[in-house]
């Protein structure tokens, strides 16, 4: 099977990868441009993009794509970096064969699920707002059995019966705790079904999950108005939440030998010397450290 294969089968499979490609280089280096690798969410690797201190910067930054969600070109070259450009992150070329690449890293992501309960106007109108707006629509409009099977903590749910299964479709999401949880209703109607919600042993907490009435305030009267502030309400939950979900700064340390970034949760050499660790990104650029003469000059330099 080849790449372009395999990445219509995990896009099919709605599983979460990066694709890799290079679009330019200077020689030396062993990918060319139209290299292309597949990163997976495990740090998987299928194909090749570069080796040596190019392959581990590749890999932290496909991670850190796919938790963003933004493609970024990378800069890997010992010449000066792109700092002043937007979606670029350079890293200076460290390895011994030199050269220099450039990697566009290209996230690919399953669509968020925009859950909807009923099928009144409201769903109907939001279930075509959810399109527009790249989710992936599941509606329940009668039967409302497997709807809790299908949320997960990702999942963007909206109950909109409107008087026809309130209390059905209710009691089908209660108790979730998906990304966002609206309830189309009036203040009136939501406390007499959250009081029917109770006594079929929802709790305090339960209740309180629940968005209602569900949109954000724009003065709605019309139906596909009400449907409209829904929508904009789940893409400002969408939004935020990919901003504060950005990753953290990986734990990294430099190799004292040849300047590359290193991993520390990952570093597979490391020297310790006077209480203090060192990280190296090869068996080779370790071994020299532990050199006596590199030695010696390290604990001088660090006192």
């Amino acid at each position: 099977m080849d790449l372009q294969d395999q990445c219509n089968e995990l896009r099919a499979r709605e599983e979460p990868f990066v694709l890799a490609t290079v679009v330019a280089y200077k020689s030396p280096q062993s990918a060319k441009p139209g290299s292309k690798a597949i990163i997976k969410s495990d740090g998987s690797q299928v194909g090749w993009v570069g080796g040596g201190c190019v392959q581990p910067i590749v890999l932290r930054e496909a991670k850190r794509v796919l938790q963003t969600g933004k493609p970024k070109l990378l800069t890997i070259s010992p010449d000066a970096a792109r700092d002043d450009w937007k979606g670029v992150e350079s890293y200076a070329m460290t390895c011994e064969g030199g050269g220099s690449l450039e990697i566009y890293l290209e996230p690919f992501l399953p669509k968020p699920q925009l859950l909807i309960v009923g099928s009144s106007p409201v769903a109907t109108t939001l279930a075509q707002l959810g399109k527009l707006l790249d989710f992936k629509v599941v509606a329940a409009e009668t039967d409302f059995s497997a709807v809790k099977d299908q949320i997960d903590e990702a999942s963007y749910v909206v109950v909109a019966t409107m008087g026809n299964g309130d209390e059905e479709g209710l009691r089908s999401v209660i108790g979730t705790r998906p990304r966002y949880l609206g309830l189309v209703a009036s203040e009136k109607k939501s406390k007499a079904l959250f009081e029917y919600a109770r006594t079929k042993g929802a709790s305090d907490e339960d209740i309180a999950a629940v968005k209602c009435p569900a949109g954000v305030e724009l003065g709605s009267e019309t139906l596909p108005e009400i449907a409209l502030s829904v929508a904009a309400e789940i893409v400002r939950v969408r939004r935020a939440s990919s901003v504060s979900e950005l990753p953290r700064e990986p734990n990294v340390a430099t190799d004292p030998i040849c300047g590359m970034t290193v991993d520390i949760e990952n570093a597979k050499y490391t020297s310790t010397v006077a209480n203090d660790t060192f990280y190296f990104c090869c068996l080779r650029c370790k071994e020299t450290f532990d050199h006596p003469q590199v030695s010696q000059i390290t604990r001088i330099g660090r006192s």
